[in-house]
């Protein structure tokens, strides 16, 4: 091989961090906690919702609270 298809292989420099961040961590956590809290009320609160409404409200509140984190630089 040459050295210009060498250094073509070589993956980029500073683009080797898949750590989450700080959005897509509460993100997490928000779509986890909304799922728990709905399946609860469902059950114990005698709640009739579907489960496309359940994650309605899941992708609703994940998306606000993901919006409501600030974004580090």
């Amino acid at each position: 091989m040459t050295a210009a298809t060498q250094t073509a292989l070589q993956p980029p420099v500073g683009k080797t961090s898949w750590a989450p961040t700080a959005k897509v961590s509460a993100g997490a956590l928000a779509a986890a906690g909304t799922t728990l809290l709905l399946g609860t009320m469902k059950n114990a609160g005698g709640l009739d919702f579907s489960a496309e409404a359940g994650a309605a409200i899941t992708t609703l509140l994940t998306f606000l609270i993901q919006y409501w984190v600030p974004e580090r630089r």
